[in-house]
This record gives C-alpha cells, sequence and structure tokens, in this order.
C-alpha cells in the first residue's frame, strides 16, 4: 500500500509539470527505474506511454526522486534558447543603461560600450558579470561627446541662455 501511495505521489508531480509542457496523460512515457542484480546496473521498466513518447520521458527511481530523459538534439536547443535570451536580455540592459544617460547618438555610443565589453570580456570577465550602468557612466566620462549634459542645459535655461 505504500508503494502505490509514493508511486501515487510521484505521479502527482509527473501530471503537474506535464501539464505545464502542455503534454497529455496518454502521451508521456513513464519509467520505473529499478536496481539490478548487478551493483551498476539498473533497469528501466515502461510504466506508461511508448518509446515513440514525446520528450521528455519521466523516470521515477528507488528514492521516488523524478528524473527526466531527452535527446541531445533537444538539450541542444534548449541550451542555445537559453543562449540567445541571455544575450537579449544583456542587450536590453545595456539598452536601457545607454538610453539613461541620455546619448547625442544612440549608435554611437552603443559601438563604443560593445567596444569595452569586448575589451573586458578578453580580460576575463564574463558579460553578465559586467556593471553596464557603472560602464556607460564611465564611457559619459571618457567620452562627453556621446551624451547630452543635462547639467549644462539646466544651466543655460537658468540663465536664459540659447540652447
Amino acid at each position: 500500500m505504500k508503494e502505490l501511495e509514493k508511486y501515487s505521489t510521484c505521479l502527482k508531480r509527473i501530471d503537474e509539470f506535464s501539464q505545464n509542457l502542455g503534454m497529455k496523460k496518454e502521451d508521456r512515457a513513464i519509467f520505473e527505474m529499478r536496481q539490478s542484480s548487478k551493483e551498476n546496473e539498473a533497469c528501466l521498466v515502461l510504466k506508461n506511454g511508448n518509446f515513440d513518447s514525446p520528450e521528455p520521458w519521466f523516470i521515477v527511481d528507488e528514492n521516488d526522486e523524478i528524473h527526466t530523459m531527452i535527446s541531445l538534439s533537444s538539450l541542444k536547443n534548449i541550451l542555445e534558447s537559453l543562449k540567445q535570451t541571455q544575450k537579449e536580455n544583456f542587450e536590453l540592459k545595456l539598452e536601457k543603461a545607454i538610453y539613461q544617460q541620455i546619448p547625442i547618438d544612440f549608435n554611437d555610443a552603443w559601438v563604443v560600450a560593445m567596444d569595452e565589453i569586448k575589451k573586458r570580456v578578453k580580460e576575463g570577465l564574463m558579460e553578465f558579470n559586467i556593471d553596464l550602468e557603472k560602464l556607460i557612466v564611465d564611457i559619459k566620462k571618457e567620452h562627453p561627446n556621446l551624451f547630452m549634459d543635462m547639467e549644462a542645459m539646466v544651466e543655460r535655461v537658468k540663465n536664459n541662455e540659447k540652447l
């Protein structure tokens, strides 16, 4: 009876996860992993679905832990997608950091920022470890011609000067 309860709990967890993936109950492959008579071998017993079932396949081990199995091509696609998302996120953060400093020409500021990022990456710093807001502030100090000088503008307005 206790075995059935454990398996039922595992099935509920698999149900929740597979629903998030849009998988139908009848389409998912669930395996039970059993220890073999040999120490370094285990046996996978198909409990639900078939060998043509869509990925991921679910494996319930002897400790009621749930594992998944996917093909190398699926793993590669996931990693490429994550890498692309990370790149897009990084670029959006860089864009925001540049716009916060009010660039005169965004593209010029972007090129200078990317050159500086490439230098830092060559020095061993990972892109996602770069403080982009600080980077752009430093670029603004080094290349003030790339950004509006808002303080000077405010002074001119206060003094009724032409912009």
